[in-house]
């Protein structure tokens, strides 16, 4: 792995190999700064290591061991000497101390015994001041619940302790902070500067302008915002009528709305979706008259508007860059809008983001991009993951497979899991488009959806994943058909360039060669719109709308987890997904962009983390 490491490394800057590695392959953190110090430090010795069968946790402390050390460790090795974690630290302290006279050896080990019981004094006062900090603003948060901030006026005993607490927090972290405006959000000091700030407020009197946002900085501070007041575990959440508050959303290059659609029955709520085409603009108005529609390109957009406004930043930014079908120009593409999506992260500051691409932006060609991406997410404050997800695996008849670029801050990372796959949910596109197959009359269509149903699906290695036809990815609008087009429709079943303007008669087929067309409502069908989702434009329009949407079944999946891991809920998956017709949910009401009053039944529901309702 280390050779692979290093071969990675005479290719790209080290940075770019890191974030690329961290992102691709998932390597850990700690496990990659073993593999990439590997070629400086123990290159030449990886026969005697083989063959003493060195565990990883040995080859990690050698790699940070000093020259002297390692040496001595490998000699050792070669004659046969078994090494752990504790010979190498043993070995590395004794040479350490041969190189010093008895005074100097004894002054360090007398530092070494005072610094340790310093550090376990100062984790023991945190840890029991991060006690007292919760407790206080336990009690601080349930005035505000309550609307007693006269209350808080009143009660003297109050400041008294946030006194005592900020005396202690000031010999603890020290009394003079830089200003909150100079530092990245939810950054460690931060985090200690807001704390610091709030506790200087309620002594001074200035309750009036402390809420429970101010409030949750202490919760924050003393680790404990996201734990619920139920101590038992969380049961799923299986109703999204029993929310009184959804995570809100913007979203980027919103197209016809399927990422839209999904994320919406899903549980989120639109600040606003960001279309420059103005057809699929018109198409999202159609549909959605409540929703705030900017008709506007994302490179013009100032996204500080939106600041602390949105939980979930998503977009499906523009594939054909990266496409295997497109001019595979990437990042010279002047369609290419990823990194206005990195902008938009800078300056929205979202607690998550999901960027949906075409696996093309995967390919060797792109990788010093995608390490320069997720370095520039990285340094917003992010921890980013890139996942592979196919429409298949959540009951849409089409091979529809794409990546995911999912991120969150890093304070929350951990938190997210890929939905689950479905694939007793597996639909045949015969049943799917019968009756829009047969709308003209055609005679044969039963015959048609037969063959559908009984045709072996494999996957690109050939392997079978099941028995029913899959449609190949729906794309935009092909005005002609393309070279071995009449070829791909005998061995598909059905025509796909052009697209079809109504389904076929008994006259059309009649004609030799006759292989059924989709038109664009059996397009939309198969990619999972909703028949009453109303398209506005021509045939061509349309056609692209469609092409470029989200599955929004799949975005719903996608959703439900963004969900799950945002507000540390568990999805009861069988109930919100699996089980639910998603084409009767399309009528949630919106909420407004500031977050309700919590009702006295709040504390009643067990699925709701109410530290997370109080966060807003």
């Amino acid at each position: 792995m280390a050779a692979e490491v290093e071969k990675l490394m005479d290719v790209v800057p080290m940075s770019e190999a890191k974030a690329f590695l961290k992102a691709r392959c998932n390597f850990p953190a700690t496990e990659l700064s073993t593999y990439v110090g590997f070629a400086m430090t123990l290159k030449g010795s990886e026969d005697v290591l083989r063959e003493a069968r060195v565990s990883f946790p040995v080859v990690k402390a050698l790699v940070g061991a000093n020259a002297d050390a390692r040496k001595e460790i490998i000699e050792r090795m070669e004659i046969g000497a078994q090494i752990d974690t504790k010979d190498v630290a043993s070995i590395r302290r004794r040479l350490a101390a041969a190189k010093l006279t008895a005074p100097e050896a004894l002054t360090a080990e007398n530092k070494r015994i005072v610094a340790a019981a310093a550090r376990r004094q100062a984790k023991k006062a945190i840890s029991e001041y991060e006690a007292k900090m919760s407790a206080f603003s336990d009690e601080l948060r349930l005035h505000f619940r309550k609307g007693q901030e006269d209350h808080i006026v009143a009660q003297a005993g109050l400041r008294h302790r946030a006194g005592h607490l900020l005396e202690e927090f000031e010999s603890l972290f020290g009394g003079e902070h830089p200003p909150l405006t100079t530092l990245r959000r939810m950054s460690p000091q931060y985090r200690i500067t807001h704390a610091h700030k709030v506790l200087s407020d309620l002594v001074s009197g200035r309750l009036s302008e402390i809420g429970p946002v101010q409030t949750s900085a202490l919760q924050v501070f003393a680790g404990t915002s996201r734990i619920s007041f139920d101590p038992g575990p969380p049961k799923p959440l299986a109703d999204l009528a029993s929310l009184s508050f959804r995570p809100r959303v913007l979203e980027l290059c919103a197209g016809a709305g399927g990422l839209a659609l999904g994320l919406e029955r899903a549980g989120f709520e639109h600040v606003a979706l960001i279309e420059f085409n103005k057809h699929a603009a018109a198409t999202l108005r159609k549909n959605r008259p409540d929703w705030n529609v900017v008709e506007e390109d994302v490179r013009k957009v100032d996204f500080t508007e939106y600041h602390n406004r949105v939980d979930l930043l998503a977009g499906g930014l523009p594939c054909t860059p990266f496409s295997t079908m497109g001019e595979k120009k990437g990042k010279r593409d002047k369609n290419d809008l990823l990194m206005e999506g990195v902008r938009a992260v800078r300056e929205l500051e979202p607690k998550a983001f999901l960027f949906e691409n075409v696996e093309g932006l995967l390919h060797a060609r792109h990788a010093d991009y995608v390490a320069e991406l997720l370095r520039k997410l990285s340094k917003a404050g992010y921890q980013t993951q890139i996942h592979r997800i196919n429409a298949r695996d959540y009951g849409v008849a089409q091979d529809r497979s794409r990546i995911m670029i999912v991120g969150f801050r890093k304070n929350l990372t951990g938190a997210f899991r890929m939905p689950p796959k479905f694939p007793e949910m597996a639909k045949n596109m015969g049943d799917v488009l019968k009756d829009l197959m047969s709308e003209n009359g055609w005679s044969g269509v039963d015959d048609w959806v037969r063959m559908m149903r009984e045709r072996p699906e494999f996957d690109r290695s050939g392997k079978q994943i099941g028995i029913g036809a899959l449609s190949d990815t729906i794309r935009g609008y092909q005005g002609s058909a393309h070279a071995g087009e009449a070829r791909r429709a005998l061995k598909n079943g059905v025509s796909y360039a052009p697209p079809a303007k109504a389904a076929p008669t008994n006259e059309e087929a009649s004609t030799e060669g006759f292989v059924p067309g989709l038109t664009n409502r059996m397009r939309a069908r198969i990619q999972g719109f909703p028949d009453e989702w109303q398209f506005i434009g021509g045939l061509g329009p349309v056609a692209d709308q469609i092409g470029n949407a989200v599955p929004p079944k799949m975005a719903q999946a996608l959703g439900l987890a963004l969900y799950s891991a945002l507000k540390g809920l568990e999805i009861a998956w069988d109930v919100m997904f699996k089980n639910a017709d998603i084409s009767q949910r399309s009528g949630i009401p919106p909420v407004g962009i500031d977050p309700p009053a919590l009702s006295p039944d709040a504390a009643d529901l067990p699925s709701l983390n109410l530290m997370s309702i109080l966060d807003k």
